[in-house]
């Protein structure tokens, strides 16, 4: 597998990305029936009359957030991927499948958990030869996404810019010979909805200090885990804020197999009425648990060089 750029989607702790992948090429191996053609230039949504647009898996761990601000984020989201995928451009003379395949129907399975997640999708049949549909369909991406890795010769995947309410999708695109000659082509579209941070959750800009504590060996018995405990005045407590401010949020998933980071920094502000604690965990995880008496708090994501600055503290 190679990666460039982030290739963030195919090593979250969650690796929801790697069972995308896994999907598609699973799906394509087992060939499809074709439907209208989809002229070269066109809309991958702008199929001919009776083919039905990609249906989107939104949100597929909790289909129906209850607050309405979620649930307007999810379909601003899910319409920020449909536009995306709309801009696809594949080649003349490939036909769009009137019905998905089998492995795409049992897909939402494997994200069960995951409730975070959005994904639409849409899948052709060409005459070309794989090599040829990949080329030209790389060719004619939407502008502003960036190479971010691929998986074999099959499948290759481009990153999207993150926006205020999304991670930055990840367009994937999929191809494999078709038993019946031609190549099957699959491309998703994949982001993730980003919840709307609570007020709580918030670091005033007028903090004065905080407390550090670095606990190591936290996941490992024996020996006993080691715990090291700093303050910080006014300056780092106010850059450890502005650091926490501006990380994304994300919606909850599956509980960590391996039972959490084996090091991590919790990071206590001064005078907090609410005693909100901050629990940083680098390297693979890259995320910040929020812990809050008086609610469930989202956790923050991308908190790579949060923990790099705190662990220089100590």
């Amino acid at each position: 597998m190679k990666r460039g750029g982030r290739g963030r989607r195919l090593i979250r702790m969650r690796g929801v990305g790697m069972l995308a992948v896994g999907m598609l090429t699973g799906a394509l191996a087992a060939g499809c029936s074709s439907g209208g053609s989809a002229k070269a230039g066109t809309s991958s949504l702008a199929g001919t009359s009776g083919v039905s647009s990609p249906t989107p898996m939104v949100s597929v761990g909790s289909p129906s957030p209850s607050d309405v601000a979620s649930r307007s984020r999810v379909a601003a989201v899910t319409e920020l991927a449909r536009r995306l995928l709309a801009e696809v451009v594949v080649p003349d003379g490939a036909k769009q499948l009137r019905t998905p395949p089998v492995g795409l129907q049992t897909a939402p399975q494997s994200w069960e958990g995951d409730d975070d997640i959005i994904d639409v999708a849409d899948s052709w049949t060409a005459p070309e030869t794989a090599e040829v549909v990949l080329a030209y369909v790389e060719h004619h991406l939407p502008v502003g996404l960036t190479w971010d890795g691929s998986i074999g010769a099959g499948v290759v995947f481009y990153q999207a810019p993150a926006g205020p309410t999304d991670e930055g999708a990840t367009v994937y695109i999929s191809v494999a010979s078709d038993p019946a000659g031609g190549t099957d082509l699959r491309v998703d579209v994949q982001d993730t909805w980003q919840p709307v941070r609570p007020v709580l959750e918030k670091v005033p800009a007028t903090v004065t200090g905080a407390t550090l504590v670095r606990r190591t060996g936290v996941t490992t018995s024996p020996p006993p885990s080691t715990t090291v405990t700093i303050q910080v005045g006014v300056d780092i407590a106010r850059h450890i804020a502005a650091l926490l401010n501006a990380l994304p949020s994300e919606a909850g998933g599956l509980p960590d197999a391996g039972g959490g980071a084996d090091t991590t920094i919790t990071v206590t502000f001064d005078r907090d009425p609410s005693n909100v604690q901050y629990v940083v965990a680098g390297s693979f995880y890259d995320a910040v648990t929020v812990k809050a008496p008086s609610q469930a708090l989202p956790t923050l994501s991308g908190a790579g060089d949060l923990d790099t600055y705190l662990e220089g503290l100590f």
